[in-house]
């Protein structure tokens, strides 16, 4: 069975995919889930905040753990380090799956927002990151008739480290457009997207999925960008049906 890393989103942890790691782990796939937003985790990334610095130590790790190939999945963020991966050794993915994320980079007006969120967290703390991000987190189902999904994710955030936050709206503001990796990566693949995500649509979802040569795309209805969080169920069968397909 195929060694699996899962990437978690922003502004969040690895406790977001509690239900795939069981899910994936009873299938008999071993799992890791790291915290790349964990408190002092900038010290162990090299040089300034990059999208590709995460992906480098995610690699680094790997080799710790004695996996040299691994299958890849990641959310919104963590789906800019999967695609990091690509770039600094696609030759070692498996397999990829890329759940509410996109593979273009930030507009200069999405730059400068995320240097605004970096400036604002710094020097305000935490507090009005859950009302300024959960609208666009999650769907308008989950809002409205998944109460205990919206609050596990508000807590999740106000548990966050707002330096890393910080670091992290660095990165991706500077990450690279992934295309050229997608274009030629032909392992087995997976794009899932929720039907209500307004950062990464659906139309940007299908996008990916023609670049990595007609990979399966999956719709998660009544979901937002948080869709494995959302609907953990839909999207633990989709990862396991996709893991079964890793060499």
């Amino acid at each position: 069975m195929a060694a699996i890393v899962l990437l978690h989103a922003f502004p969040l942890d690895s406790r977001m995919w509690q239900s795939q790691v069981e899910a994936l782990s009873r299938a008999g796939h071993e799992v890791w889930a790291p915290d790349l937003l964990a408190p002092g985790m900038a010290d162990s990334f090299e040089g300034p905040p990059s999208i590709d610095a995460m992906a480098r130590w995610v690699l680094a790790e790997s080799d710790r753990r004695g996996h040299h190939d691994f299958a890849v999945a990641g959310v919104s963020m963590g789906g800019y380090v999967a695609m990091g991966l690509l770039r600094e050794a696609g030759h070692r993915v498996s397999g990829l799956a890329l759940l509410d994320t996109k593979s273009g980079s930030d507009s200069d007006a999405a730059a400068r927002n995320r240097e605004e969120f970096a400036a604002r967290v710094t020097s305000s703390g935490l507090e009005w990151v859950p009302e300024a991000m959960l609208d666009n987190l999650l769907g308008e189902t989950t809002r409205e008739t998944r109460p205990a999904v919206v609050r596990h994710v508000t807590d999740w955030i106000l548990q966050s480290d707002p330096v890393m936050l910080a670091w992290a709206q660095r990165a991706m503001a500077v990450r690279p457009d992934a295309g050229p990796e997608l274009d030629v990566f032909r392992q087995p693949s997976l794009v899932v997207v929720g039907t209500e995500d307004v950062i990464s649509p659906p139309e940007e979802a299908a996008a990916m999925s023609e670049a990595l040569g007609g990979a399966p795309l999956s719709m998660v209805s009544g979901a937002g960008h948080l869709a494995n969080v959302e609907c953990p169920g839909r999207v633990s069968e989709m990862l396991v049906s996709w893991a079964d397909r890793l060499g």
